[in-house]
């Protein structure tokens, strides 16, 4: 069973700290957004930032689920964590309780990437705002020292991508959707990782964009890996049997405008977490092999 940290008070807090920092494979540190400060700062004003990161004095909290704030969004059921029991959630707009930058939530820290490393995990999306303001939620990296390296956005979504909120069945993502980056030889260095989520030109009506399960492979595998854990195994092999024929480039099942599963599907269904591996629409024989092909590859984090 994967190793999860959880925060309890006093002496034993210190030793789970300890346990998950040797487990973890590397940066970025409590990507999994468990460990969290209660008598940090920010908690006087109602929240919670997560341990490990640097953060702004806009909302950004360690929370266990977010619950939908329209009923036009795709989300129709609260979002759960990911992974284990929390999971970040930034805000903007009217959940800025502090509004030193009304307009920017933000979360960041320093890490190390190396040729082959992939970094990889979960993002959703959701707004209140309109197509005319394009706020956003992203990841990205920013080369520290050295000039050769250049900005990499990891994660980048807008109000466009999701729909302009008051429209029917729109302005929010149907659930965790997976990215991953591998790091090629001339990108290896050192950066800040950024995760931000932005208002456009206003701080009236709050996005939100919400990350889990961060973690940066140094083994990875090269397809396959659903579960955001660096390996591929049978907790990958469930998502894609639980999706058996499901066509996640099927707009008419998935009732999708913009005909783009990579933003819009089944909450059902976990075609968001890429189990049409082979990018051809139905879930099939032609991904279990794919699947097959990368079995137990990688090093679980």
């Amino acid at each position: 069973m994967r190793f999860r940290c959880v925060q309890f008070g006093g002496l034993l807090a210190c030793i789970c700290y300890s346990l998950c920092i040797s487990c973890a494979m590397g940066e970025p540190n409590n990507g999994r957004f468990e460990l969290f400060d209660v008598n940090g700062p920010y908690g006087t004003y109602g929240f919670n930032t997560p341990t490990g990161w640097y953060c702004d004095a806009n909302y950004a909290a360690v929370v266990d689920k977010l619950t939908p704030r329209d009923y036009r969004w795709k989300l129709q059921t609260d979002l759960l964590p990911f992974d284990g029991n929390h999971f970040l959630l930034l805000s903007t707009g009217t959940e800025n309780i502090l509004r030193y930058e009304p307009n920017n939530a933000k979360i960041w820290q320093t890490i190390s990437v190396n040729a082959g490393d992939k970094l990889t995990g979960v993002y959703f999306f959701g707004t209140r705002d309109y197509s005319s303001f394009l706020d956003w939620g992203e990841i990205k990296l920013t080369p520290l020292a050295d000039s050769n390296l250049h900005e990499l956005s990891i994660v980048y979504v807008t109000v466009e991508d999701v729909g302009s909120f008051g429209s029917n069945d729109a302005g929010s993502m149907s659930g965790w959707k997976r990215f991953e980056y591998t790091f090629n030889a001339d990108e290896a260095g050192i950066y800040k990782l950024t995760i931000r989520a932005c208002d456009y030109h206003d701080a009236v009506y709050d996005t939100f964009f919400a990350v889990d399960g961060l973690v940066l492979c140094h083994n990875p595998a090269q397809a396959g890996d659903f579960s955001c854990d660096c390996t591929v195994n049978f907790e990958d092999f469930a998502f894609l049997a639980a999706d058996w024929l499901c066509n996640c480039k099927d707009p008419n099942i998935f009732n999708d405008p913009q005909s783009d599963p990579n933003l819009y599907n089944d909450p059902n269904s976990n075609c968001l977490l890429g189990t049409d591996l082979s990018n051809d629409g139905p879930v099939d024989a032609n991904d279990l092999m794919i699947l097959s092909e990368n079995w137990l590859e990688g090093i679980k984090e």
